[in-house]
């Protein structure tokens, strides 16, 4: 679906342009040499030659790296949104997120190849003893063949039927997916649709926190080296969070139409029909130029945070509110009357003055 694509997109670009300590170039080593510890390039260039060895891990973000024939990395080598290409020998994994991997005739991975949303060219004599796995992370496309592949005149992307069939095929395929989550999770749909309209600010504010904080916490965690699993993990935790909030927006839509019907719907019929409506409605709202996308972005902003907030569900948010009590009455402080000076007794006074007389 166009506006998880968005967001996915949107998260990836921030994880490139990320704060991140800004590294020297890396030079390129003379031939023969041999490097000791892991390597970090970001946005730089980093090339073995002939014969050079490089004994660590190889972290590229966004830059280039290459190894000629006759190199030997001994180490994992995990490429972000950057560019390697492979002559030499690798005795170890390689993890590509995003950008490209060119695998030569005459390079040879001992370890495994796994491609997240990243393309491989691999030339003919290349190995790779791990073998290669593909991840992508577009799960929920549904598109229309391009071009004359059905010989209908109008199947084209220059044309707005085809792409109005685009849009009507994802909203089928997303509604038959909010069904789904409508039947297995019908409490936990009702519990992150009801944060989202009891705190809509509050929701869309976390879900645009999220969507900023998590690349950056991604970069750190692809930095570790030894912490790129949970990388992976989160970015389809992440993935997960916005097509269940999209799906609990839709919910939300079909709930306050069946109360307009005056019906009672099941959670998954609520769930489907305004999943389908509302995607539906993103995908014709994308063929207006320049501000069609802001609904889609929006509407995954407060499904995001919804479902953040709610912790995808599993219970109520509850916000500190503190109150002032006031007690019913406030007891006023009783006014004394003033204390009277002593009066000095006349009596006493008359016979001292009478003795001093005498005196």
């Amino acid at each position: 679906m166009k506006p998880v694509r968005l967001l996915i997109l949107f998260a990836l670009l921030l994880l490139v342009v990320a704060p991140v300590p800004v590294l020297a170039q890396t030079p390129t080593p003379s031939t023969g040499m041999t490097i000791e510890g892991d390597q970090v390039v970001i946005g730089n260039t980093f090339q073995l030659q002939s014969g050079d060895t490089l004994d660590g891990n190889l972290l590229i973000i966004g830059g280039t790296a290459s190894t000629q024939t006759g190199t030997q990395v001994n180490g994992d080598i995990v490429l972000v949104g950057g560019t390697i290409s492979l002559e030499g020998e690798l005795d170890g994994d390689i993890v590509a997120i995003g950008g490209a991997v060119l695998v030569k005739e005459t390079a040879v991975v001992d370890g495994s190849l796994t491609m997240i949303g990243a393309n491989l060219q691999r030339m003919p004599g290349a190995v790779i003893n791990g073998g290669v796995t593909q991840q992508n992370p577009d799960l929920f496309r549904f598109s229309v063949p391009e071009g004359d592949q059905w010989g209908l005149p109008f199947a084209s992307w220059k044309n707005p039927l085809a792409r109005m069939l685009n849009a009507s095929l994802q909203a089928l395929g997303m509604g038959i997916l909010a069904v789904i989550i409508g039947l297995l999770l019908p409490k936990q749909l009702k519990r992150v649709s009801n944060e989202l309209t009891r705190e809509p600010l509050v929701a869309g504010g976390v879900g645009l926190l999220t969507i900023i904080l998590a690349p950056i916490i991604l970069v750190l965690l692809v930095i570790t080296i030894l912490l790129i699993p949970v990388a992976v993990i989160t970015i389809i935790v992440l993935s997960l969070a916005i097509l269940f909030g999209l799906i609990a927006v839709g919910y939300e839509i079909g709930e306050r139409l069946s109360g307009m019907f005056k019906a009672t719907w099941h959670p998954s019929i609520a769930a489907g029909i305004g999943t389908l409506l509302l995607t539906l409605v993103i995908g014709f709202a994308n063929m207006i130029p320049c501000v069609g996308w802001l609904l889609g972005l929006v509407a995954g902003f407060l499904g995001l945070g919804a479902v953040v907030i709610s912790r995808f569900g599993s219970e109520k948010y509850a916000a500190k509110v503190v109150h002032a009590v006031i007690p019913d009455s406030i007891p006023t402080p009783s006014v004394g009357v003033a204390p009277e000076p002593p009066v000095e007794n006349n009596q006493n006074i008359t016979s001292a003055g009478g003795n001093d007389e005498n005196n």
